[in-house]
């Protein structure tokens, strides 16, 4: 398993209150499958950043793609990379 940084913007949109609970459902999902290791929205609020495990990107923008934050275009700006811990304890598992 590799790591895998996704970070965003947020649209200016309703639609990010309206679907954050389906969001929500989504990240503990992905957590109980083993496949979060941990999200969450930046301090001020103009955007976010979730690490995900996945055998590759494919797999990971897979996960990204199922988001109802991506589905419903709450998100802009999204970038996926790949990303090596070299020093702390996050487990790619």
């Amino acid at each position: 398993m590799a790591l895998f940084v996704l970070t965003y913007g947020y649209n200016d949109t309703p639609a990010r209150a309206e679907r954050r609970d389906d969001h929500v459902a989504h990240l503990k999902k992905l957590e109980a499958q083993g496949s979060l290791a941990a999200a969450g929205p930046y301090e001020d609020l103009t955007g976010g950043m979730i690490i995900l495990r996945a055998e590759d990107e494919a797999a990971a923008q897979a996960l990204v793609d199922q988001d109802p934050y991506t589905r419903f275009e709450v998100t802009k700006d999204r970038m996926l990379r790949e990303w090596r811990v070299t020093v702390g304890s996050l487990d790619p598992a």
